[in-house]
């Protein structure tokens, strides 16, 4: 599938251009927010061809695409008129920390490419004049040094851009701040603070390459300007707005804002580096374990400004190494599941994580490989770990910011780079060890179990002729009561939705669990025998509860029996919080068959027909 059909089919599949607020991308995954979560088919979408995941993670929708993002997002750009930032909500937007991470990793991303080419500038530089190939004094050199430090000296200047159109407001505006912070003031030598107005004081610091100062102030003229944008008639506003925006924002940014953006970050690199100081093993063991759980997540971007004010208080980052490690890791273990496995399609799908891991795209690795395989998951968990242990006792660093991956090596040459070497080196090892020992254990067992529950017939389903149990036990509901057109219209397929009585939902027949959605409160089953595939789906908008209410029984990839209880949830709670608590049971793939009768109205038990399905 090319990437305008990709595109077009995610479009679709996320319910069309109509149901998207807005969108953006990271390096390796498209970012929705969505004005209707229900519309959206993740089991389809999970289908598609060079789609590695799909996840709701906090208040956004993310589409895993590893490497193609930027190609497929043109695509949207083209056939879309959607912004790429965050629409003014009529609603109060949701506060905390994943909207604070989901912004900060908004403004960050956009200015990465640079300052990553600016980082391997320099560790190209560092190479080619430690060995001698080229006169650290000559102008060339010189002239690419220059180039190098541009990126970091003036990172105020690309944040100030990206910050301005994640928060809305002018980037020309932003960039005069900017420019402020780097502005060469005529003061007196050792003079710390400036008065103004006699009064107010602004402390004279270095903001070049600082990350907080810009987006704080930044945040700040979207608040001013708006309110002076709204106050003066707009014959003279493109006049007065401009100027009382700038006169009010730049004392309040730099006599507050701004030193205090500088001293969180300050303190937040010696934070780090203190860590690192009493416990290096420990520091880099925490790191390097933990990143691909934070990739899952979409956390892993909460690292990037660490590493970069590393860099910017110390003239290195450790944290970076660190993940490196951890990187290496990931793309070592499908690498042995190639090897080890003997089914063609896995070991095409682990092949094909292997190249993009070591360059740096670790998501084809997770989703494809230590997702499913546990024990390449743990192996690659602690082998990144260890690894980073390793590297970060021995000094392993990184002189400017780069994408974590073999490609990026010239950056982290300079003092430490041996000891980065020897990380590299363990982590392979151990990883490798590690997933040749535990693979086994927990997949191919789960793998045969697979094959035996077909070859046994277990399901007692007719592919031909089919009746299918209700896995909960309540009272049948009308459509209509269901407020929502993705299942009250049937649009994913033939629907029921039951009210249930004791919250407790149940295998209706011998099946793999094909999805497990992150929030625990959908799950997709595929029958062992004859294929059919229905989604459970519990309540409406339960997504906002972020699995509060939720105990899931089992994991994506799992054989279960008819019967076997899959999840209980707490139909109170979802009562409580003004969401409809029914439970709705959908064939998804409605059109194999010629013809599905379902129950219609009246009390439920688990062993009573929901569906009767005839394939003739």
């Amino acid at each position: 599938m090319g990437n305008k059909e990709l595109a077009k089919a995610i479009l679709n599949y996320v319910g069309g251009e109509k149901n998207i607020v807005y969108y953006t991308n990271c390096m390796t995954r498209l970012r929705f927010k969505l004005k209707d979560d229900g519309k959206v088919n993740q089991q389809e979408l999970s289908k598609l061809e060079g789609i590695l995941g799909v996840q709701f993670q906090g208040d956004q929708f993310q589409v895993i695409l590893g490497g193609k993002v930027v190609d497929v997002a043109n695509e949207i750009n083209g056939m879309t008129s959607l912004t790429t930032v965050e629409e003014e909500a009529e609603e109060p937007k949701k506060r905390g920390f994943s909207s604070a991470l989901n912004t900060l990793s908004a403004i960050l991303t956009p200015a990465l490419p640079p300052v990553i080419a600016g980082g391997l500038l320099k560790g190209l530089i560092f190479m080619f004049t430690n060995f001698g190939w080229a006169n650290g004094s000559g102008d060339t050199i010189i002239f690419l040094n220059g180039l190098a430090d541009a990126m970091f000296y003036f990172f105020p200047f690309l944040l100030a851009v990206s910050s301005a159109k994640s928060f809305k407001t002018n980037q020309y505006l932003a960039m005069t701040l900017a420019g402020l912070m780097m502005y060469p003031f005529a003061i007196a030598d050792g003079q710390e603070f400036m008065k103004l107005f006699g009064v107010l004081p602004v402390a004279v610091v270095d903001y070049s390459a600082s990350v907080l100062p810009i987006i704080f102030s930044v945040w700040l003229l979207k608040y001013v300007s708006r309110f002076f944008d709204k106050l003066i008639p707009e014959m003279v506003n493109m006049v007065f707005s401009p100027l009382l925006a700038l006169l009010i924002t730049a004392p309040i940014a730099m006599s507050i804002l701004a030193p205090l953006g500088y001293y969180i970050g300050e303190y937040l690199a010696l934070g780090v580096k203190w860590l690192i100081d009493f416990s290096p093993g420990l520091a880099g063991l925490i790191v390097g374990a933990t990143r691909p759980i934070l990739v899952l997540g979409g956390m892993h971007h909460a690292m990037n400004p660490i590493a970069q004010q590393e860099i910017a208080s110390f003239g290195y980052s450790q944290t970076l190494a660190m993940m490196l490690m951890s990187t290496v890791a990931q793309a070592t273990a499908p690498l042995v599941v190639y090897f080890k496995s003997k089914n063609a399609d896995e070991k095409q799908v682990a092949l094909s994580a292997v190249i993009p891991g070591y360059i740096g795209i670790t998501e084809p690795s997770i989703y494809g490989i230590l997702v499913k395989y546990k024990g390449a998951m743990i192996a690659a968990c602690l082998g990144g770990g260890i690894g980073a242990a390793v590297s970060t006792i021995l000094g392993g660093r990184s002189y400017g910011f780069a994408m974590p991956g073999l490609i990026s090596l010239p950056a982290f040459m300079g003092d430490g780079f041996t000891g980065l070497i020897i990380g590299i080196v363990v982590s392979i090892v151990v990883t490798a060890i590690l997933t040749f020992a535990l693979l086994n254990r927990f997949s191919d067992a789960s793998e045969e179990t697979t094959e035996n529950v077909k070859a046994a017939n277990l399901s007692q389903i007719d592919p031909l002729s089919m009746m299918v149990a209700s896995p909960v036990k309540g009272e049948v509901l009308e459509l209509s009561a269901i407020n929502d057109t993705t299942f009250s219209q049937e649009i994913l397929g033939k629907t029921v939705a039951i009210r249930v009585a004791d919250g407790k939902i149940h295998a209706p027949f011998d099946c793999e669990v094909k999805a497990v959605f992150p929030t625990k409160h959908a799950i997709g089953l595929e029958a062992s025998e004859g294929g059919m595939e229905i989604l459970i789906h519990v309540g409406l908008d339960t997504v906002t509860l972020d699995g509060e209410g939720f105990d899931l029984k089992v994991e994506q990839g799992q054989i279960v029996k008819k019967g076997t209880e899959l999840l209980q949830f707490d139909p109170a709670l979802i009562k409580k919080k003004n969401l409809n608590d029914a439970v709705i049971i959908v064939v998804t793939n409605s059109e194999k068959y010629k013809m599905i009768e379902k129950a219609t109205t009246g009390t439920i038990n688990l062993e009573d027909g929901l569906f009767s399905i005839s394939a003739n």
